[in-house]
């Protein structure tokens, strides 16, 4: 990998802001004695003494580098840099002692400059890299030193760091929820702004769960801790966007490789160009001049720098907006995706769907359909059995206890109840799969088109249908102007879900999705993703938040899961959306083609200063302008392009999706 200037060890980082400080305030008046506007006796042996202290004393780490990049057989930029600086700084030694015109071509001041710009560029990058950490601790410091621990009746305070699963925590209002984990008592408004992007403050109850680093607004909350401190998600992004930086993305390791056959081709290059000029009649020292000029114009510095600070940068703000993106090489699919296929439940819709309407068979009352249907669905986590075991609980029924659970994800439940009756709870092809018969009565009385979709849930009992539950699931606030987002990235989105064809075409027709598939299992899911890979111009995502969605998710180009769906889901996904909804998924396109879009500027960036900067440096213009860069110059131009690219990607820490 080709190193960046700066590359130094992290637990005792290289002072370079006061090293390069202290070079300037040597090589500035090196440079007035070296250029006669400061006259003194032995002017030759001070600027000797001056240059060395520069060249081998503050700019010690560079020559270090070189000296290790010989070693190592291992050409990189600071092979160049140092060949530069050592070869100036040596021709001028022979000229002092080998030559009767001792004071007319010495280039200390020149190797002193370039150890100076070379500093101020390694100053540049360190900055860079204390503002991702900064970055970084901006995630960490979102959770609270502190916590307050509820043990046995008494309440007390415990360093963050103590924090273990199952702590009883206590959550007053205007305090940040430590950890993550579960509400046990209260009642709160919980501002999740920070990391999932959502503006207004959600209220939870209990049961519902809550994220560490959130703000509780208002009321008081007791939460049972389900993470430790470290792994809480905060601390978990924060590491995954550490581990990024170490991860080159893989235009990075592009670069590198270009590096790696550049370095030595450019050592050719200044060897070529000294022997050229000395051909063409000028003089040695000339030809030394801009032998020096074409190495310190072609380090790839900033080629080292294009796409690593990019990448941490998106990285981090990406984990800022609720996106987690695991692998950087992730970065470069979601710019490259032109197909997205999305679950329904969730997704589209707000996931919390609500009995409307319950249609029984003759001889079946609905107290006992509601009750039995949601003795089952108490066995699920599917928003539909919450749906129905709320409707029991607000009529304050008594649920029974349900054995042999048979849960076929994305189907339906079978189990049986003390008495050792069958129940059969899930959709149409589930209960027929069971040789139920349904009435076609009750199969054609859904409404497709007409306010929110309607979905159905049909319940049997002993092999017989006894009854289906109509329910509503509103699509979300925020999902129309997400899908037309997507849209004008040039992705074309297909509803893929297990529902019925009735709900997914009411939910397709109303958003202007023309590629639907309902009534597909979890298998069934996979192989659509697997058979749709390669018919589109681009990738294929799949964005889902189930069990059900898990195998999609792996067989897709680019899985992306969202943060309200299973643990499953999210270990099957390269990118995680912790607020879980189609907008959030929209974010993670725009962040990602951000950042990918600055990546390739900065790449162009690299590249057309070195075309600029490598014949300039040769002689090349001289016979049209009578110009060459200078090697004082040419240490400039190669720290002004650092700082440029460096500040091309910070921008990526302000983005706004």
């Amino acid at each position: 990998m080709a190193q960046s200037c700066c590359h130094s060890s992290r637990s005792k980082p290289t002072p370079y802001g006061k090293l390069s400080l202290i070079s300037i305030l040597l090589t500035v008046p090196l440079h007035f004695i070296a250029s006669g506007h400061v006259t003194i006796s032995y002017s030759s042996y001070i600027e000797v003494l001056i240059s060395s202290i520069v060249v081998f004393g503050i700019g010690f780490p560079i020559v270090k580098s070189f000296f290790k990049s010989l070693q190592m057989i291992r050409p990189n930029m600071f092979t160049l840099l140092g060949s530069g600086i050592i070869i100036a700084y040596l021709y001028s030694l022979f000229r002092i002692y080998f030559s009767k015109h001792g004071h007319g071509d010495l280039f200390f001041d020149a190797a002193a400059a370039i150890t100076t710009l070379v500093l101020a560029g390694q100053w540049i990058e360190q900055r860079s890299e204390n503002k991702l950490a900064q970055a970084l601790q901006g995630l960490l410091s979102l959770t609270p030193p502190t916590a307050r621990l509820l043990s046995h009746g008494s309440e007390k305070i415990i360093p963050w760091s103590e924090i273990h699963p199952a702590n009883q925590l206590l959550v007053l209002p205007g305090e940040t929820i430590p950890t993550d984990g579960t509400i046990l008592e209260g009642h709160a408004s919980v501002e999740e702004s920070i990391l999932t992007g959502e503006p207004l403050p959600i209220e939870k109850f209990v049961g519902d769960p809550v994220l560490g680093g959130t703000l509780v607004s208002g009321g008081r909350l007791l939460i049972l801790a389900e993470k430790a401190g470290n792994d809480s998600l905060v601390s978990r992004l924060a590491r995954l966007v550490e581990e990024a930086r170490e991860n080159p993305p893989p235009f990075q390791r592009v670069a590198d490789k270009i590096a790696g056959i550049f370095t030595p081709l450019v050592l050719v290059l200044a060897a070529a160009t000294a022997f050229g000029w000395i051909f063409a009649g000028e003089t040695t020292g000339t030809a030394i001049n801009r032998a020096v000029a074409v190495l310190i114009a072609a380090c790839p510095c900033a080629l080292g720098l294009a796409a690593p600070v990019a990448t941490a940068c998106g990285l981090s703000r990406a984990a800022r907006l609720g996106v987690l993106i695991r692998d950087p090489s992730s970065l470069e699919k979601l710019s490259k995706v032109k197909l997205l296929v999305v679950d329904k439940t969730g997704t589209l819709t707000e996931g919390n769907p609500a009995v409307t309407r319950i249609t029984t068979a003759e001889g079946v009352s609905e107290t006992s359909a509601i009750t039995l249907g949601a003795s089952l669905a108490a066995s699920s986590l599917h928003p539909l059995s919450k749906a129905i075991v709320k409707a029991a609980r607000s009529r304050n029924l008594t649920l029974e206890k349900i054995s042999d659970i048979q849960d076929t994800p994305g189907q339906g439940i079978a189990g049986k109840t003390s008495e050792g009756k069958t129940l059969l709870l899930g959709n149409l092809s589930f209960l027929q799969q069971h040789r139920v018969e349904i009435p076609s009565a009750v199969t054609s009385s859904t409404p497709i088109s007409q306010g929110p979709p309607s979905i159905s849930v049909f319940f049997a009992l002993e092999g017989r249908f006894a009854a289906v539950f109509s329910m509503a699931d509103p699509i979300r606030s925020t999902t129309p102007a997400a899908i037309q987002s997507l849209k004008q990235l040039g992705i074309d989105l297909e509803l893929l879900t297990g529902d019925q064809p009735g709900p997914a075409q009411a939910v397709a027709s109303q958003l202007g999705i023309t590629r639907v598939q309902a009534a597909v299992k979890p298998d069934g899911k996979a192989a659509r993703i697997s058979a749709l890979i390669g018919t589109v111009p681009g990738l294929v995502a799949m964005a889902g938040d189930g069990t059900n969605d898990t195998p999609a998710l792996a067989s897709a180009d680019l899985g992306i899961s969202l943060g309200s769906g299973t643990d499953a889901a999210k270990e099957a996904a390269a990118v995680v959306v912790l607020k879980g909804d189609i907008a959030g998924v929209a974010r993670a396109f725009l962040m990602g083609r951000a950042t990918v879009r600055v990546i390739r500027q900065n790449l162009f960036l690299a590249f057309a200063y070195n075309a600029l900067a490598l014949p300039a440096a040769a002689g090349l213009f001289i016979s049209s302008t009578g110009w060459a860069l200078s090697p004082t110059w040419a240490a400039t131009s190669m720290a002004f392009s650092s700082l440029l690219l460096t500040a091309n990607a910070l921008r990526l820490l302000r983005y706004q999706p």
